[in-house]
């Protein structure tokens, strides 16, 4: 069952950057399309009820992007790597901490956050989960999400930016 939803999971982040662009949609790379990325979560107080399984992508213009790339602040696994996009995997079970702060190592084109929570406790109570963007260290937007028990449909999040206001929501 882990591994549908990993597989899943990944799939969607996929499909969730490939559909974000248009064909008409030639970036040309510079130095104001790449930008370091923080994403502050915050958990309501039944955190401890729950799993998280998190896709982690992130995406540069101008496909310079190393192996040694890392998300700083979670202990993730490379699942994909491209010059171009890497995706990495972060499983938390049960959620350790009701906060969390997640970098990227690196200036990026685009941030994707592809989130499934799983309720580990019979009777849990709906999830809500808090998102806080910020752009070279400026708070940029914020969602928040509710996760209901026993659904494991993954919600994903992607942030270009070259328009840090508005989040693509899959």
């Amino acid at each position: 069952m882990r591994t549908i939803i990993k597989i899943s999971f990944l799939l969607v982040a996929l499909i969730s950057f490939s559909c974000s662009k248009n064909d008409n949609d030639k970036p040309s790379p510079n130095k104001s399309s790449k930008k370091v990325v923080e994403l502050k979560i915050s958990c309501g107080s039944n955190y401890p009820d729950y799993s998280a399984n998190l896709g982690l992508q992130v995406a540069s213009v101008d496909a310079d992007l190393k192996s040694d790339f890392k998300f700083v602040g979670i202990n993730s696994t490379l699942s994909i790597f491209h010059e171009a996009s890497i995706i990495h995997q972060a499983n938390l079970s049960p959620i350790p901490n009701a906060t969390s702060s997640i970098k990227t190592s690196a200036a990026v084109s685009t941030f994707t956050i592809s989130s499934v929570f799983t309720n580990l406790k019979e009777n849990a109570n709906p999830l809500t989960v808090t998102y806080e963007f910020y752009v070279d260290g400026k708070k940029t937007t914020t969602k928040t999400l509710v996760f209901e028990p026993n659904n494991y449909a993954a919600k994903s999040l992607i942030l270009d930016v070259t328009n840090t206001k508005e989040l693509i929501e899959n």
